[in-house]
């Protein structure tokens, strides 16, 4: 699917606050595979692994998300169907805010095409 993050010039990166080992087996359960899972971090802590991947934009669904990725210069990307509306998520800096994960591919493909 043209949608999906590697299709488009990207590595998708799984970046949580959740207990990593744990992170990985609900991943595998749903058959995701990302290029790597990175667990333990929280709300500007994940700044550390957005870096040290190289990564130009981070996709989550908190404020803690959100300053996550203005600490690391990433691009944040809300999606408004976790605990915080789209209000919230616009008022912590989120750069873009979608109301569910199905706008993702669009948004990525006219994202990619304007860097092109």
């Amino acid at each position: 699917d043209a949608g999906r993050v590697g299709a488009v010039r990207g590595r998708a990166i799984v970046v949580t606050a959740k207990h990593e080992p744990n992170a990985k087996l609900h991943l595998a359960h749903l058959g995701i595979e990302p290029d790597a899972v990175v667990g333990w971090l929280w709300a500007e802590a994940k700044a550390e692994a957005l870096r040290e991947y190289g990564a130009s934009v981070y996709v989550g669904d908190h404020v803690g998300d959100v300053r996550g990725a203005r600490t690391a210069g990433a691009l944040a990307v809300a999606v408004a169907t976790g605990p915080c509306d789209a209000e919230e998520l616009r008022a912590a800096g989120a750069d873009v805010v979608l109301a569910d994960l199905t706008e993702f591919p669009a948004w990525w493909r006219s994202y990619v095409s304007e860097l092109a």
